[in-house]
């Protein structure tokens, strides 16, 4: 297992392009809105433009979400639709978005709503 990271990392970075970000985790300040919301125009950019790199994560970067927790700077609720996965549409870095998935307009106060979700987030 720990060649086949080896591998992955080298191959990752042979075709990976020069513009990396480092993953967010709990060691990491709070964010300003404006920030975020930045990180996440620059992402839709990258996707729009076919130059994606988020989905292009090295294997220590993953480890050090595990190690850390993860930090996201923004939460979404979308669409449950498959064909538009938020991560990949704003090239986030695993870690970087909360993702709730909803279908049928279905925020409403019942109980097992995605409030509780948005509070974990928190």
């Amino acid at each position: 297992m720990a060649c086949f990271n080896w591998l992955a990392d080298v191959a990752l970075s042979l075709c990976s392009p020069r513009e990396v970000r480092q993953v967010r985790t709990t060691a990491d300040p709070p964010m300003a809105p404006e920030d975020a919301l930045k990180l996440l125009k620059e992402g839709n950019r990258r996707f729009v433009d076919g130059r994606p790199f988020g989905s292009r994560t090295k294997h220590a970067a993953r480890r050090q979400l595990v190690d850390e927790g993860q930090a996201p700077h923004t939460a979404i609720i979308g669409c449950a639709d498959s064909r538009a996965p938020l991560e990949m549409i704003f090239d986030a870095m695993p870690g970087d978005i909360f993702a709730l998935r909803n279908a049928g307009n279905t925020c409403t106060h019942a109980e097992g709503s995605m409030v509780g979700s948005l509070e974990f987030c928190t």
